[in-house]
């Protein structure tokens, strides 16, 4: 049961070493950068923020998306509309010579069409319901708790030894 317990712990400090580091990275790209959509190693995420993609994801999942050169129908990719600072995710329904078409699943209407520089990358990865706690995390509050969390079973685990 010790051994659960203790692997849980560490499971759970690098957990959050990840996120935080991810965190402050972001931050640094944001701020150095003005990239509004940090990526590392062509890998970037983004969090649903509605039903439009409904069934295929739901509002709080956590996608990953891969920058990719070229993008077809069906592919489901996250970009950024003109003057919007929100990103999107969505299915490519027509792809045209120099310009997506795209729509959410559970939409009637498509979106305005877009071309790739507008394109951040290709969903790759679906992890239901992680995007609430990356959002959780990525507040102030959700950042002192993470920091807090971290040092004190940092600080449990060194003590028992």
């Amino acid at each position: 049961m010790k051994t659960i317990v203790n692997g849980l712990k560490n499971l759970m400090i690098v957990f959050l070493l990840l996120i935080l580091t991810f965190n402050l990275y972001s931050l640094y790209q944001s701020k150095s950068n003005d990239s509004r959509f940090p990526m590392i190693l062509g890998y970037g995420y983004a969090v649903v923020a509605s039903g439009s993609m409904k069934p295929t994801l739901s509002q709080g999942d956590l996608v990953i998306v891969h920058e990719e050169t070229d993008y077809e129908k069906d592919d489901i990719i996250t970009f950024i509309q003109e003057g919007d600072n929100r990103t999107t995710t969505h299915r490519v329904i027509e792809r045209e010579a120099k310009h997506f078409i795209t729509q959410g699943d559970a939409n009637n209407a498509e979106d305005q069409p877009i071309v790739d520089e507008q394109i951040f990358g290709k969903v790759v990865v679906t992890l239901p319901l992680i995007g609430y706690i990356i959002q959780f995390v990525r507040s102030p509050a959700g950042l002192l708790v993470s920091i807090s969390l971290f040092f004190l079973l940092f600080y449990l685990d060194t003590r028992r030894k």
